[in-house]
C-alpha cells in the first residue's frame, strides 16, 4: 500500500472531499471544511490518489510532547476509503502514523473491528441509530411507555416548535445547559452551524413553552444517508421531555425515507433507550508511547 503523510496546506481538497463523499464509510465529519473548523492543526495520511484518507488532528501538550487528540464536535474521524476497510488496510494506516506523535487519541469510524486493532491500545464507545425507512407507525412501536405518555400529554402538545432560532441563541443555550459544551469552543459551534446552513445540509430547531420560554434545542444535519443530532441541549426535566417531543416531530417528518437517525450521544444523550434505538459500537485509539519517567512527567503536567 502506498500511504504517505501530507501536510494540510498541500492536501488536494477536491480529491479529499470526493473520497469522503464516495467512501463506503463516509460521513459529515471527514470533509475538509469540517476538519478546518474543528481542528486548529491537522495533517493526513493518504493512500494512492486519495483512495483512502485519514486525518491526524494534532496539538502540542504541556512540556512539548506532540499528540494526536479528539477535538470537540468530532466524534469520529476516519479512515475513509472507497475500498473495503480490511483489517490489514486499517492496521497499515495506524502503523504509518509518524513516530513523533507519542500521545495518540483517535475516534475511528464505525465498522473498524477488533481484528484491525490487534496490538494497539483502544477502548470501545457507543452510539445509537434508529432506522427511519419503516415509517413512523412502525417506529413508534419501539417507543417506551414513558415517551408515549409524554407525546400524548396535552401539556407537551401545546409546546411550540421553532425552526427560526438563530445560531447564536442556539449556541448560547447549548453552552449554558449541556455538560458536553465548552465556552472556548463557542466560535467553533457557530462556524459549524453557519457552514451547515450555507450548504443546506440541515437546520436549527428548538422547542418553546406556550409562553415562549426556550426549553430545548438541537441542530439536525444530513449526511451520507443519515440525520445527525449535532448539539442537543435541554433545560431541566421538562426541557428534556420537550426535546423528546421535538425529536419525535423530526423523526415523523423523515420517516419512510431510506435514512437513519444518528443520536450522536457523544454530544448529549437525550434518553435513546426511550426511542428504541439500536446500539452501535465504534473504537477509540488511546495510546501513550512515552517511556519511563517521561510518561509519569507527562501525566503530572497534563492531568
Amino acid at each position: 500500500m502506498d500511504i504517505r503523510l501530507i501536510k494540510r496546506e498541500n492536501i488536494d481538497k477536491v480529491k479529499w472531499d470526493s473520497c469522503v463523499h464516495f467512501a463506503n464509510n463516509g460521513n459529515l465529519f471527514g470533509y475538509t471544511w469540517y476538519l478546518d473548523n474543528v481542528a486548529k492543526e491537522w495533517d493526513a495520511l493518504v493512500e494512492g490518489d486519495y483512495e483512502s484518507v485519514f486525518p491526524l488532528i494534532k496539538k502540542k501538550m504541556k512540556g512539548g510532547t506532540e499528540a494526536l487528540h479528539i477535538p470537540s464536535l468530532l466524534p469520529r474521524s476516519g479512515p475513509f476509503s472507497i475500498h473495503i476497510l480490511s483489517p490489514s488496510r486499517v492496521s497499515n494506516f495506524i502503523k504509518a502514523i509518524p513516530e513523533n506523535y507519542k500521545i495518540r487519541e483517535i475516534n475511528f469510524n464505525e465498522g473498524i473491528g477488533q481484528q484491525a486493532l490487534t496490538g494497539f491500545e483502544y477502548e470501545e464507545k457507543s452510539d445509537y441509530h434508529l432506522l427511519l425507512k419503516t415509517g413512523w407507525e412502525e417506529i413508534v412501536k419501539g417507543y417506551s411507555p414513558e415517551l408515549l405518555e409524554v407525546l400524548q400529554d396535552r401539556k407537551y402538545k401545546n409546546y411550540i416548535a421553532d425552526s427560526s432560532i438563530s445560531p447564536e441563541d442556539l449556541t448560547d443555550f447549548y453552552l449554558k445547559h449541556s455538560p458536553h459544551s465548552s465556552e472556548r469552543d463557542k466560535h467553533t459551534y457557530l462556524r459549524i452551524i453557519y457552514n451547515l446552513m450555507h450548504r443546506g445540509t440541515g437546520f436549527p430547531s428548538a422547542m418553546r413553552s406556550p409562553e415562549g420560554e426556550l426549553l430545548a434545542v438541537d441542530y439536525f444535519a444530513f449526511s451520507h444517508g443519515r440525520v445527525i443530532s449535532m448539539i442537543p441541549a435541554w433545560q431541566g426535566e421538562e426541557g428534556r421531555k420537550a426535546l423528546w417531543k421535538l425529536t419525535d416531530m423530526f423523526i415523523q417528518s423523515q420517516s419512510g425515507k431510506p435514512t437513519k437517525f444518528d443520536f450522536n450521544t457523544a454530544m448529549g444523550n437525550i434518553g435513546v433507550e426511550h426511542f428504541g434505538a439500536e446500539k452501535t459500537v465504534y473504537r477509540s485509539l488511546s495510546e501513550n508511547r512515552l517511556s519511563g519517567i517521561r510518561k509519569w512527567w507527562h501525566k503530572s503536567i497534563n492531568p
